[in-house]
């Protein structure tokens, strides 16, 4: 008889925050396996998994790419608990710079408001050691954003450049991408995984694309990618074709970025 609590994917997602598609493509990955397939054929998981799940939360947040967690995760060596403790301490640090920038702010809104003179010195207090400089991957969207425009090839500067461009480029632009977007949503609706052959084939069509318009290194892809799951603006342009295309579409971004940039 089974001691701990098992989980249906179903629950695992609700309790973890983490959707259905993206547990089962952990799985795909070998990253995170279900305890035991009951006879209903349903997917349970119990403690042990549910502590492989935070441990890849972990090191997600930390800036980590899902190749390099299967390769931490992977080894004979790998040892959970020194693990925390180190994930426990990277937090910790950079709690101690959030907080500082928190300062930081208070400082300027009174000095604003005219209740206390700042320092010179004190403008750029925590700034050494901002959230800026966090790995990669785990910037806020913002950070994303500004990693994508800096890679536009020919950013257009004055509504002339606009003009000379012409209806017809950026038509073809919204043409192209669209395309794509409706060669993914049937991908959805064939059950196929966002690691699949037809996927990524797919994808590399996407990678083409961008590169007409960025310098589409690892980085910025996987910042596009990150813009297309967390971008208010992107995700109105994404949801209208499927609820699930801009997860999914990240997702295999992001494995096209590991595995093929």
């Amino acid at each position: 008889m089974r001691k701990s609590m098992a989980y249906t994917v179903k629950t695992l997602s609700e309790l973890s925050g983490v959707t259905i598609r993206t547990l089962h493509f952990y799985e795909e990955l070998g990253l995170l396996k279900p305890a035991y397939h009951g006879t209903n054929g349903y997917r349970y998981y119990e403690e042990k998994e549910l502590l492989q799940l935070q441990q890849i939360l972990f090191f997600k947040e930390l800036g980590f790419s899902l190749k390099q967690i299967q390769k931490v995760l992977g080894r004979s060596d790998f040892d959970q608990l020194a693990a925390l403790h180190a994930h426990k301490k990277a937090l910790s640090q950079e709690w101690e710079k959030i907080g500082q920038l928190i300062k930081t702010i208070d400082k300027t809104i009174n000095h604003l408001q005219g209740k206390k003179k700042m320092k010179d010195q004190d403008i750029f207090d925590g700034f050494n050691i901002s959230l800026l400089k966090k790995a990669k991957g785990s910037e806020s969207y913002f950070s994303a954003e500004a990693i994508v425009l800096k890679s536009v090839k020919n950013p257009t500067k004055s509504t002339k450049d606009v003009e000379k461009r012409g209806k017809e480029f950026y038509e073809n632009i919204t043409r192209t991408a669209h395309a794509i977007f409706r060669e993914l949503v049937c991908c959805i609706e064939q059950g196929l995984n966002s690691d699949s052959d037809e996927v990524q084939l797919i994808i590399e069509k996407h990678h083409a694309f961008t590169e007409q318009i960025h310098h589409a290194t690892q980085e910025v892809y996987k910042a596009l990618a990150q813009l297309y799951r967390e971008h208010p603006d992107y995700r109105k342009q994404l949801d209208p074709f499927h609820p699930e295309l801009a997860e999914f579409m990240a997702q295999a971004m992001e494995v096209y970025a590991d595995y093929k940039l």
